[in-house]
């Protein structure tokens, strides 16, 4: 091993009944390096990087660290080694104190007894450090999903950590809280930690990484320095192949005809909101965290009560006590948390797809399986939804096919508005491409789509008319021909 390497992964390979997950995979992690892994998903990085912590046990290959080499990983062995991950779902106890969850499992103290004041106090100078201020004895159940999301990192570096491994750290965070974490990152590697930065956001890597192993198909494609390379090339690199346009090209299929309106909507932490709707058309809400835009759609879809104001669907009044109500009036919501929201996790593929339309899929109370089995399949190779079998539970997917799934639903249950909150949250470039497509279409066929993204970009990509936001206010609205970045965030900022 060089003398500046802590890390390499040497001939890695995994199988799993029916695939293959990593195939012969070789790389090293230099000490004090930010290590971007970079591929569509289920390139294998989630694999790998269980690998390397002890929940899978390569089928062959070792790992070797710190100059000793292993041909399986344990959860003592990695404590030992001083390696630390941070995964996208939170490992935390919701009712201990923040102080307790940072430091469980190496409280400070003496044999059996605990100093808590010493766990108080050390739990704050790190999140001093950071810039921070969370109360390390608040209950963790109390907090943002940000603020967990920086207990996480806090209990990660609180021991004597070499290796940090970062699977999407900013998925939950605010631009604010992203800067946070960076500096958090930077703080780490002057310190000698080996950072592995795991994300779906390629500014992100540009950013703050040295290098980028990319993977594809379970295969080791190369490694280059972020210096050395260009965001195109690393999307090939990613994808196997060119990505001649990243967004659709737009066509004019908007009409008239509203199918979707608010008059002074106030109500969940919005404020006189007036929206218009029309059909075939894609309009964007921006604005910056908290903006009250994912509140906006709850509104829509009837699963928070308004205040005040109206709610019109197609022409008529809309007065929904319940999500049921929306859907019945041909309303989808993909939520932004669709593991927890918009899916059935422990489910089948099948399942999912067909929840919201079991009345028109049965007759005196029977599902015609025949007609079900079909209908799913059909909108498995519309939707190109990479799996096997449509008796695969949900969970297995990858979050890309997992939303995906979550279209097929609504349109199986055939909705003509379809509301998008955050569509490609955690999601490749290969498959965001794939997306945005299906947005398309949905907008050319008819349909009505509405996409709240934090993802500026995107939404400057894909949308026809936006909406900007501020506070639960409307602060304006644009057409495609007067979209401008520095305009709209002058907008999401409180100016309008």
């Amino acid at each position: 091993m060089a003398q500046n390497t802590v890390l390499r992964f040497d001939g890695i390979s995994k199988s799993f009944p029916g695939v293959k997950a990593l195939d012969n995979v070789s790389f090293s992690l230099n000490k004090g390096e930010i290590l971007a892994l970079v591929g569509e998903n289920g390139a294998g990085k989630s694999t790998l990087v269980k690998c390397l912590t002890g929940a899978n046990v390569p089928d062959q290959g070792t790992i070797e660290v710190l100059g000793q080499a292993y041909s399986k990983m344990d959860p003592l062995r990695v404590n030992k080694l001083g390696i630390s991950a941070v995964y996208q779902e939170f490992n935390l106890v919701p009712d201990l104190p923040v102080c307790e969850n940072v430091f469980m499992g190496k409280n400070p103290g003496h044999g059996i007894f605990v100093d808590y004041k010493e766990m108080v106090s050390k739990t704050k100078a790190i999140f001093d450090e950071f810039g921070v201020p969370i109360d390390p004895e608040v209950d963790v159940r109390t907090l943002t999903l940000a603020e967990m999301q920086l207990v996480e990192i806090a209990k990660a570096v609180s021991s004597d950590v070499k290796i940090l491994i970062l699977d999407e750290p900013t998925a939950p965070l605010t631009n604010r809280e992203t800067e946070v974490l960076f500096r958090i990152v930077r703080q780490s590697k002057e310190k000698g930690v080996s950072v592995i930065y795991i994300s779906h956001r390629l500014e992100e890597i540009f950013e703050i990484c040295d290098r980028a192993v990319v993977m594809r198909d379970g295969k080791y494609v190369g490694t280059e320095y972020i210096k050395d390379i260009t965001r195109p090339d690393l999307i090939r690199m990613m994808l196997g192949h060119n990505l001649t346009s990243y967004f659709p090209d737009k066509a004019t299929r908007r009409t008239e005809e509203v199918v979707l309106e608010t008059e002074h909507l106030t109500g969940n932490g919005v404020k006189d909101a007036n929206v218009k709707l029309y059909k075939g058309e894609i309009l964007g809400f921006a604005g910056l965290v908290g903006a009250g835009r994912t509140e906006l759609m709850n509104l829509i879809f009837a699963s928070a009560r308004k205040d005040g104001g109206t709610i019109k669907l197609f022409g008529k009044p809309f007065e929904g006590k319940c999500p049921m109500d929306a859907i019945k009036n041909g309303v989808a919501l993909l939520p932004e948390d669709r593991k927890r929201l918009g899916l059935l996790m422990d489910k089948t593929i099948a399942v999912n797809v067909t929840l919201a339309s079991l009345k028109k899929l049965s007759r005196f109370g029977v599902v015609n399986e025949k007609r079900e089995r079909a209908d799913v399949e059909h909108y498995r190779d519309m939707l190109s939804i990479k799996t096997p079998t449509i008796e695969k539970e949900i969970r297995h997917l990858s979050g890309g096919n997992q939303q995906k799934v979550i279209v097929a639903k609504w349109l199986e249950s055939e909705s003509n508005i379809v509301i998008f909150d955050e569509p490609t949250q955690g999601i490749d470039v290969g498959t965001k491409h794939e997306i945005y497509m299906i947005i398309e279409q949905l907008a050319e066929t008819g349909h009505s789509v509405i996409v709240v993204s934090s993802d500026l970009e995107e939404l400057m990509g894909i949308a026809d008319r936006m909406y900007v936001m501020s506070e639960g206010e409307i602060m304006g609205e644009l057409e495609r021909s007067e979209f401008n970045k520095e305009v709209i965030l002058d907008m999401a900022s409180g100016r309008k």
